[in-house]
């Protein structure tokens, strides 16, 4: 295609070379009517050598006129003014004529149409004057047929050639030539707006600058096709500005700098044409500085245009070697660039020839240059989509490449990411065991330690030694929450963390936590108060853990209080579908926390700054875990503080009503009570006056001693009370109270009894309590201890037992471990029970025990050397003595995982290291409830309380499963009688092991022990004994007939 838009630049210039007239005569006959006749070659010319010349004086030198013998109209660049004549002969019937100047550019035309009659139509045109009324200089005029017409022409211009095509037609041949042109030309400007406005729209896509450029190189090319065409005369009317009629050459400046930056930036000359680079830069600051030169009248107009002329094609010719250079240079976006530029610079080059006169100045010379323009314009939007279209390829490639490579990485980095991965699950299983062997090798020696430590503070020690003791004690309790804040923190970085739902009593949760946290505040003179409102008596929620939070949270208060005071506040609220909301704020006036500081809180082993780790230390988890926890729970927790003057810890957790129909009330209650508090203290004073008004007393609060002087009544109770941070003495404030008439008065101290350090203070005072009031505690005093006539007692009266190891049943315990202090420990528990203990000090030892007697419960450590506990307890199973034995693990192992393999390898509990005396004591509770094989059995056939235990208190459930035991006794009994007159005594054992299994769940303690007696008997061979249990065994299903049967009615 680029071929033959080269052979149609030679075709052109061909034609442009051979459109030459031959010398002709002065004067034209015009006979076809139809024909545009050329008068350039028919005219004879006068310059003006000495100053203008009018009409008249033109005539009056007539004879001084030259026939013109050149073929070219163009007569070059001269300030002169030149006249031309020409006669014509219109042998045409046709009157209306025109005559026509093809050149737009000439500053001075005038016309003047002379008639045989003597008549002068006279017309002044050109850029400088106002008469001329189409694009290029035309008159119109009319003469008779057969008459001959004396053309004279004048022109004269500074700033082009005086190039003179003129010609003679007829007004319709002028007028369709006129409207040819109009379409033309239009369709010229409109293809060129088209191309700006495509290029404009795709520049916004692919924001390239070359697009601006050509965009920019279009406007020129429009705007000096506007002026060199002549269309600039059809609007200003009166002539074009003088300047500008003498600067015609700043637009060819223009197209210059324009094509040359769109040659830059195109190309991309610095990377594809970097030799012609050079000369590209070069020939436009020429052009520039050119144009600076020619605003001004330095040098002649002549000279001016020649150097527009030279310097403008020297600069193509640097813009087309740029364009052979990127295309030599693989740029193939050139290819189009080049023949672009051939386009103008054929087109240019002919111009230029037709101004200076080496061509000569016909239609194709006068506008090749305009259609050599439009075709560049053309095929630079061609070469603008190639480049956008190379650059998207390579675009393409370049990131298909990229993604080759990356590929490969990726294949790499995944290769690398599995062996990391499995490199990572390694070392998170080499974590895990070496946790649960830390768990187990520090738990170990701790449950020791703090066994025979709590031993040694009951002992009666003196004084010193007894505060040693405590030390002790409590930096083994210490080591023991930061071995558990680590493990749960490793729990929650496994995901392996989660909650135990069962019932519990809020209420018993929050008070017990306020007894141990209390203790710690006073010890540092801080008070602590408990502000509750009723909450529901049971839920079912992880108590452990909601214990756990509270610890975190009230131990931070303490830690970080140093004066003043902790509260703890709770609350609840019903939601729908048996939902409880729990909440309890712990607020304290310590340190407080910055905005900045309280990003890290919840950051592990992170503590707000360096001298706040230093000065009160921590593993900086209790957070992290205590946040976890509660969103385990359904909750969250949110933060207020203010640096200096306090913190407060808001938690709420979500949990499940068991009785939805109950309000929240307190389990007490009272009426008819009056009690004046004095607490010196607003928060807690208002705290306790809430909740004896929750109890149902009337309350009288009083925060000063002259206020207390002036009560009058004498209330049921006076409670007076002691904070550490108190405006009043201590002896102030009890010699004001004994003045108070009272049937009781009751003080609540923070450190020291005053009622054991002043001694006739027990006189007047009635009991001593030490703080924070609770809920319980205030209704224990009213209702029980101080009131016991009250008709709305309700609280339980607690058994008042010596101690919790005497209610444990005489049972066989077999106790396992590889280390002796570990049995020794519970040798010092269990002494002063009835329990007999036997110690066994390897699984192996275990197992040659069971197979010689018969244990009620086993305790087996699990870590042991040789035989572990769980191979010890597969091997204990075997055997028939102690087959059905409980067998409860003991381990320092912490992971819920390790704690469920001990179950699932036929354990039947565990209880974790380090052991506490309240925890076994439970657990022998739980599995030998009922069992005592040296008293003669004296319980109820039927124990309904024992029942509702072992259903978790679920009534209804409790009631069918005792309804179901109650069916199946017949056919027990009938069972065992058959294998007994059998004397099957394979099957009585079979059908005994049954009836005691099914025992365990309702209720039955004395068939239950019964059935044990007689399983053991057939286990030891000692078949008489079994058979002499029988008439008791069925004694015991009958009552329990009788007795279930009345209950379930």
């Amino acid at each position: 295609m680029l071929n033959r838009w080269i052979a149609v630049l030679y075709i052109v210039l061909l034609g442009a070379i051979s459109q030459s007239s031959a010398l002709g005569q002065t004067y034209v006959q015009y006979y076809n009517e139809s024909n545009k006749v050329p008068l350039s070659s028919h005219f004879e010319y006068l310059w003006e050598s000495k100053g203008k010349l009018t009409f008249e004086q033109m005539l009056s030198q007539r004879g001084e006129f030259t026939a013109y013998t050149d073929n070219n109209a163009n007569f070059g660049l001269s300030k002169q003014g030149l006249w031309l004549r020409v006669t014509i002969d219109n042998l045409s019937q046709l009157n209306q004529f025109a005559v026509s100047l093809n050149f737009s550019q000439i500053d001075y035309v005038d016309f003047y149409i002379q008639r045989e009659n003597g008549s002068v139509t006279t017309s002044k045109q050109g850029k400088s004057q106002g008469e001329q009324g189409f694009r290029m200089p035309a008159v119109l005029f009319s003469s008779n047929p057969g008459d001959s017409i004396n053309l004279y022409l004048r022109v004269q211009s500074d700033s082009s050639p005086l190039i003179v095509p003129t010609f003679f037609q007829s007004i319709d041949t002028f007028s369709f030539a006129a409207q040819l042109d109009t379409i033309i030309w239009g369709a010229f400007y409109g293809a060129l707006l088209i191309l700006a406005v495509y290029n404009l729209a795709l520049y916004y896509n692919v924001r390239h600058i070359s697009i601006l450029c050509y965009i920019a190189y279009i406007g020129t090319i429009i705007f000096w096709q506007f002026v060199w065409g002549g269309h600039i005369q059809l609007i200003f009317t009166d002539g074009q500005p003088l300047w500008f009629v003498a600067h015609t050459e700043w637009i060819f400046i223009l197209i210059g700098i324009s094509s040359g930056f769109f040659t830059l930036s195109f190309l991309d000359t610095d990377s594809n044409a970097p030799k012609a680079s050079l000369a590209v830069k070069i020939s436009i600051f020429f052009l520039f500085v050119l144009g600076v030169i020619s605003a001004f009248d330095f040098i002649p107009p002549v000279i001016k245009h020649n150097l527009v002329y030279y310097i403008g094609s020297i600069a193509s010719l640097t813009y087309i070697s740029a364009g052979f250079e990127a295309f030599f240079n693989r740029f193939k976006p050139a290819l189009y660039f080049i023949v672009a530029w051939s386009f103008v610079v054929t087109g240019l080059i002919a111009g230029m020839f037709s101004l200076i006169g080496v061509l000569p100045s016909n239609n194709i010379t006068i506008n090749c240059f305009q259609a050599g323009v439009f075709f560049e314009v053309l095929l630079f939007s061609f070469a603008i989509m190639a480049k956008t279209q190379s650059e998207l390829q390579n675009d393409v490639e370049h990131a298909t490449n990229d993604l080759r490579n990356n590929m490969e990485v990726i294949e790499e980095q995944n290769a690398r990411l599995d062996i990391a991965r499995k490199d990572a699950i390694k070392a998170s299983n080499i974590k895990s065991q070496f946790l649960a062997n830390m768990s187990h090798e520090i738990r170990t020696p701790l449950n020791a330690i703090l066994g025979f430590g709590r031993e040694l503070e009951n002992a009666g020690l003196a004084l010193t030694e007894h505060e040693q003791v405590k030390i002790v004690n409590s930096a083994a309790q210490n080591l023991l929450l930061i071995v558990n804040d680590v493990l749960d923190f490793s729990k929650i970085e496994a995901g392996k963390l989660h909650v135990n739902n069962s019932p519990f009593s809020p209420l018993e949760v929050f008070e017990e936590m306020v007894a141990i946290m209390a203790k710690t505040a006073h010890s540092k003179n801080l008070d602590f108060i408990f502000d509750s409102s009723p909450l529901p008596d049971k839920i079912i929620s992880d108590s452990i853990r909601l214990k756990q939070v509270l610890t975190n949270l009230i131990g931070n208060a303490l830690k970080f209080t140093s004066k003043g005071s902790v509260t703890l506040t709770v609350s609840a609220k019903h939601r729908q579908h048996g939902v409880i909301e729990l909440f309890f704020d712990v607020t304290d006036t310590g340190i407080g926390i910055s905005q900045i500081d309280r990003k890290k809180l919840f950051s592990a082993f992170s503590q707000v700054d360096d001298s706040t780790n230093r000065s009160f230390r921590g593993t900086g988890l209790g957070l992290v875990i205590s946040q976890q926890l509660v969103k385990l729970m359904n909750g969250s927790i949110e933060l207020k503080s203010e640096p200096g003057v306090g913190t407060t810890f808001s938690v709420m957790v979500r949990a499940s009503h068991i009785n939805q129909r109950s309000a929240f009330s307190y389990p007490y209650k009272v009426s008819n009570i009056n009690v004046v508090i004095f607490d010196p203290h607003p928060t807690s004073r208002q705290a306790t006056t809430k909740m004896l008004e929750a109890l149902g007393a009337f309350v009288v609060p009083v925060s000063t001693l002259d206020d207390l002087q002036k009560i009058q009544t004498a209330p049921n109770f006076l409670m007076v009370f002691l904070p550490n941070q108190s405006p009043f003495s201590e002896i102030d404030v009890m010699r004001c109270a004994m003045n108070i008439k009272a049937k009781a008065k009751i003080v609540w101290y923070c450190n020291d009894d005053p009622l054991k350090t002043v001694s006739h203070f027990n006189e007047e005072f009635d009991k001593s309590m030490s703080l924070p009031a609770t809920p319980s505690r205030l209704a224990q005093i009213i209702a029980i201890d101080l009131m016991p006539t009250s008709k709305h007692q309700l609280i339980p009266t607690p058994n008042n037992v010596s101690s919790p190891q005497d209610e444990l049943p005489a049972i066989s315990l077999l106790a396992v471990d590889d280390m002796p202090m570990n049995l020794s420990l519970l040798d010092a528990w269990l002494k002063s029970s009835p329990i007999s203990l036997t110690k066994a000090y390897s699984g192996e030892q275990a197992v040659g025990l069971c197979q010689q007697h018969v244990y009620d419960l086993i305790l087996m450590d699990v870590q042991m050397p040789n035989m572990d506990g769980v191979a010890a307890s597969k091997a204990i199973r075997k055997i028939d003595l102690n087959m059905g034995t409980p067998i409860i693990a003991v381990t320092a192992h912490a992971f819920k995982e390790e704690q469920d393999r001990l179950l699932s390898s036929g354990m039947d509990d565990y209880l974790p290291k380090p052991l506490s005396l309240e925890a076994l004591i439970d657990t022998i509770k739980q599995w030998c409830d009922g069992i005592d094989s040296d008293r003669e059995i004296k319980e109820l056939a039927v124990n309904w309380n024992l029942a509702l235990s072992r259903t978790n208190q679920n009534t209804e459930t409790a009631m069918k499963l005792m309804h179901d035991f109650l069916h199946y006794l017949p056919q027990a009994q009938l069972a065992i009688e058959n294998a007994v007159a059998s004397s099957d005594m394979k099957s009585l054992k079979d059908e005994v092991h049954k009836l005691h299994g099914a025992s365990c769940y309702t209720g039955a303690p004395v068939i239950q022990s019964l059935a044990e007696a007689v399983e053991i008997e057939i286990k030891q061979k000692q078949h008489d004994k079994a058979i002499a249990l029988l008439p008791k065994l069925y004694n015991a299903l009958a009552d329990f007939k009788g007795e279930s049967q009345n209950l379930l009615s």
